[in-house]
């Protein structure tokens, strides 16, 4: 059976990146997937590409930052399913690399918002229904940047920081409840931010490859696999914790 048959699964920032690949995956393992995404072009796209493998794939346009949004996107859900069984909170920002004393309140705010109080109102929603299956599974996204800092990127340090400790609370709290909620973490990964990261200056990216003991950087499938993983039934005894996908990064 696949790992997620019959399975309605939520994957925000799914229209590109490491949710695209997860929303694509989740598919071809028996979910339904709703993708919601604040640009509704790529999310569009990634449900398009799920229908045309014959897969069950539906759109909401999404902006986590707001609640509004939100509840706009649950109750889709809930009239249309009835149901969530799963979750991927994957969406989210990384801003400019600025130093703190430069940095501006609106930007902190604007990730601040995205990457940690989106993940936070996402599951006030998700975890409401899934305490009436007495069941489910959360995968949040953090980052490297959440047990390790990097310069110039207070903000988006912060954010990952503080997604790691709401998903223990949340752990900590509705493990009784059947719901397993946990985080995954990657190193650089082969995606849009990567890029703009980098410049795509060939020496930056090679010093990236380079920073990682694996010998290069990661692939967004690779983040999505570790994410089903998570997501189906394959680890009951997992809760409350944050695996990292880093090629080695964070051991060094």
């Amino acid at each position: 059976m696949k790992l997620l048959e019959g399975k309605i699964v939520l994957v925000t920032g799914g229209g590109s990146g490491i949710g695209r690949a997860s929303a694509v995956l989740f598919a071809q393992e028996g979910a339904t997937v709703i993708v919601a995404n604040r640009n509704a072009e790529k999310g569009e796209e990634a449900v398009n590409t799920i229908r045309a493998m014959n897969g069950a794939a539906y759109f909401h346009q999404t902006d986590v930052s707001k609640k509004d949004d939100i509840e706009a996107l649950f109750k889709f859900i809930i009239k249309k399913f009835g149901r969530l069984d799963c979750a991927f909170n994957n969406a989210g920002i990384d801003g400019k690399k600025t130093s703190i004393i430069d940095l501006k309140e609106e930007e902190w705010d604007e990730i601040i918002d995205t990457n940690l109080k989106g993940t936070f109102l996402l599951m006030k929603y998700e975890l409401t229904e899934m305490i009436k299956l007495k069941k489910g599974s959360i995968v949040n996204m953090s980052s490297v940047c959440g047990i390790v800092a990097r310069p110039d990127r207070c903000a988006y340090n912060a954010s990952r920081h503080g997604v790691i400790g709401l998903t223990k609370s949340a752990a900590l709290e509705y493990s009784k409840h059947g719901i397993r909620i946990n985080a995954v973490g990657p190193g650089s990964i082969e995606t849009d931010i990567f890029y703009r990261s980098t410049g795509g200056d060939p020496d930056r990216m090679k010093l990236y490859h380079q920073a990682h003991p694996i010998g290069r950087i990661g692939r967004p499938e690779e983040v999505a696999q570790t994410v089903l993983w998570l997501m189906s039934e394959a680890p009951p005894f997992i809760s409350g914790q944050t695996i990292m996908i880093d090629g080695g990064f964070t051991i060094q």
